[in-house]
């Protein structure tokens, strides 16, 4: 906050100093006449919409070097955010088309997003989805991507997904979760292995360092061959696809 203080007294004193000079043009370059304190403090007195113009040119800017950045960061990692080493998908393993959405299954718009992902994939056989989960929304989150993780190896992952997010009812518990694991029809004990195996928990930090090294800073948030689509709803999700195919 302090440097985005002085940077923009900096540029709306430039811009003050400006302005002067064009006002005032031919007379500083005939008598020299220097740009005071006063001069400036005057302008920006008379003129308010300078420092509202420069914030607003400012944030522009920060905007755009953001997007710079986030799109470097993207393409820098495209390999891995296309990587579904470890983690569930659906769809063509070498699909054209890959969507790939971070989420946390106690996201209460994870959950209103559900559904629209269901249908992506309905709609969709040639489109590959992979699912990355985070867990820093409840204290039961680390658990649900484990598990997801874990029901993944027997193929049952997306009757699990679909029954997390449609759960409605007492806050979820480990046991909540195991017993929505059993209501899918995985075998148990190799469900208790795999939750506790080194490759799923190696499987969600990976996501996690991907999900630091380009700013997934709140979920769900969607992806469609590297390209950020804002999206609560299905139709901005199928418009980048049909865009990518």
């Amino acid at each position: 906050m302090k440097n985005f203080s002085i940077i923009l007294s900096t540029v709306a004193v430039i811009l003050a100093a400006v302005a002067i000079v064009s006002t005032n043009k031919t007379k500083a370059a005939n008598e020299g006449a220097a740009i005071s304190a006063e001069q400036v403090s005057a302008v920006l007195t008379q003129n308010p919409k300078i420092i509202a113009d420069a914030m607003q040119a400012y944030e522009n800017l920060q905007r755009e070097e953001a997007e710079k950045a986030a799109q470097a960061a993207l393409q820098a990692h495209a390999t891995e955010l296309n990587s579904d080493a470890g983690l569930p998908f659906v769809g063509p393993k070498d699909a054209k088309v890959t969507v790939v959405e971070f989420f946390d299954f106690s996201c209460g718009y994870c959950k209103r997003l559900a559904p629209s992902v269901e249908k992506i994939i309905a709609d969709n056989a040639d489109v590959k989805v992979i699912f990355k989960p985070l867990s820093f929304v409840s204290k039961v989150s680390g658990y649900q991507a484990k598990a997801g993780l874990a029901v993944s190896k027997q193929g049952k992952f997306l009757d699990f997904y679909k029954k997390v997010m449609d759960y409605k009812g007492a806050p979820m518990t480990e046991e909540t979760v195991d017993g929505i694991a059993q209501s899918v029809g995985v075998d148990m004990d190799q469900y208790k292995k795999d939750l506790a195996s080194a490759d799923v928990e190696k499987a969600l930090s990976s996501v996690s360092s991907l999900a630091r090294d380009i700013s997934v800073n709140g979920v769900p948030m969607v992806f469609v061959n590297v390209k950020h689509v804002p999206a609560m709803s299905p139709e901005p999700i199928q418009e980048a696809i049909n865009a990518a195919k």
